[in-house]
């Protein structure tokens, strides 16, 4: 049976400190933690031409540990990771991201992962290339700069990699596994060419890594960075108990519109240029209905549970 969605109007009963009252909080496993909000978000909506993209929404992030905020996606909840990071300009209501509202002051203390229009890697071209371009950017002009070697591409990623082996410099971007992909996106976003310290960590869209075994190890990874961090996860289905206890889950209702992101020529409301990109996200999303999304919900943690058994049988 489904639990009782609120419609925004009035508070969860129950609902502790970090509370969504667009949205409803499960669990508050950093409910003690005495530091300030990583997010506050006070009626926040953002439109673009088709439409409402998402909101109202008012929701607060704890200052520390992984929050995962769970809702259908769509251009909607994207563009509610990009907002946060200071990426996207707001149409309506207030959001303090690090104690800072102004989005060119938020970008620079947020790094974001996951989002292709933003931080995706060209396929055609080695990983050494991708870092070289990486090393250079964190240096003056007219500084020639050496190809990456080993050892910067471990001083930049190994961290993030923690146990797991790099892959080879020599690899294609294409030839990288979903996992390895994101993780090196990630490395990056935490190491910004202007050298600003990254105080919060988001990453959109936690189902593109496919693979239920390698996506086991990137809610590994990123509960690992919440421990020096506060880190907030995109994803459709919130993850289940038995392989994380300890984070905090925001389920969202009101970022489900299939409204395309609007492009980053159009500033306020838009994207706020990040790197190179200047591409408009125009995917749209079919969204189940509530009973399908259930049993989908359902079946998702059973394969969850399942790879954290360590069975080689996939659940149906």
């Amino acid at each position: 049976m489904r639990e009782r969605q609120s419609d925004g109007s009035q508070p969860i009963k129950g609902v502790g400190k970090f509370a969504a009252t667009s949205a409803r909080t499960h669990r508050k496993s950093h409910a003690d933690d005495e530091s300030a909000p990583a997010v506050v978000a006070e009626d926040i909506a953002l439109s673009a031409a088709e439409g409402r993209v998402f909101g109202h929404l008012n929701l607060t992030v704890p200052g520390s540990g992984l929050t995962i905020l769970s809702g259908r996606g769509g251009s909607g909840r994207t563009s509610l990771a990009l907002s946060i990071s200071g990426r996207m300009k707001l149409d309506a209501g207030t959001l303090t991201v690090l104690g800072e509202r102004k989005p060119n002051k938020i970008n620079k203390m947020v790094a974001i992962a996951g989002v292709d229009e933003i931080d995706g890697l060209d396929g055609d071209v080695r990983l050494r290339t991708v870092l070289t371009e990486h090393k250079s950017w964190s240096h003056p002009w007219i500084v020639w700069t050496k190809p990456a070697d080993q050892e910067y591409y471990e001083s930049l990623c190994g961290d993030v990699f923690g146990d797991r082996a790099l892959p080879s410099l020599d690899s294609y971007v294409a030839e990288l596994t979903s996992l390895d992909n994101i993780l090196i996106r990630i490395s990056l976003a935490l190491a910004p060419a202007n050298s600003e310290e990254i105080g919060l960590l988001v990453m959109d869209d936690l189902e593109q890594v496919r693979e239920y075994d390698l996506r086991l190890v990137l809610i590994h990874v990123l509960s690992r960075l919440a421990q020096r961090m506060p880190v907030i996860v995109n994803t459709v289905n919130p993850i289940p108990d038995s392989l994380m206890p300890d984070h905090t889950l925001i389920e969202l209702f009101n970022t489900d519109n299939d409204s395309v992101v609007p492009i980053v020529e159009e500033l306020p409301p838009g994207v706020l240029q990040d790197r190179n990109t200047a591409r408009s996200t125009d995917s749209v999303s079919v969204n189940p209905s509530p009973d399908t999304q259930d049993d989908i919900n359902n079946n998702e943690t059973a394969r969850f549970d399942a790879v954290a058994a360590g069975s080689d049988e996939e659940t149906l």
